[in-house]
């Protein structure tokens, strides 16, 4: 197996789809807040109604636009994203990998490991985006060990079921 073909095979594993994040159902006349997207993300689900809290001062809720880029394949970024729902497109030199789709997790490799991103990450359509910024995020994981453990459990998870998923049948 060559090393394209292997790099292309970690890329879908690391960016596949919505595993380990819950449905959201957004209502069209009432705009969702930071809090309630935190609230409905499983990979916060075990934080405590105050940890969630503080776990604002690390993120933001935006929409981001259909054809943003918002990971760039060889540059370095400070924030991992949460897509709430919509649809984004995973490219490795150019070429498409996969599409995902609402509720997936992107850019918590870079964040474990220090890294340029492996590949581009483009909106195919507006979406409700969270970022979490990964030096505010890094403070409050040390300042709160509980909080800390309890989201890298779950990001452990969320890359041990793609890794799992990668496996041939």
């Amino acid at each position: 197996m060559g090393v394209g073909r292997i790099g292309r095979i970690v890329c879908a594993i690391l960016f596949l789809g919505s595993l380990g994040i819950y449905s959201l159902a957004f209502g069209e006349a009432s705009p969702l807040s930071l809090s309630q997207a935190l609230s409905r993300v499983a990979l916060f689900s075990d934080l405590t109604e105050m940890e969630r809290s503080r776990l604002t001062d690390a993120a933001f809720l935006r929409r981001g636009k259909a054809g943003e880029q918002i990971i760039h394949q060889g540059k370095a970024r400070d924030r991992m994203f949460i897509l709430l729902e919509g649809q984004a497109e995973v490219r490795v030199n150019g070429t498409h990998l996969t599409t995902i789709s609402g509720q997936a997790l992107v850019g918590e490799i870079e964040f474990l490991d220090n890294l340029p991103a492996s590949a581009d990450v483009i909106l195919l359509e507006e979406t409700d985006l969270i970022e979490l910024d990964y030096g505010a995020l890094t403070r409050l994981m040390e300042a709160n060990p509980r909080l800390g453990y309890v989201i890298m459990r779950g990001i452990a998870q969320i890359e041990a079921r793609r890794l799992r998923g990668s496996n041939p049948k």
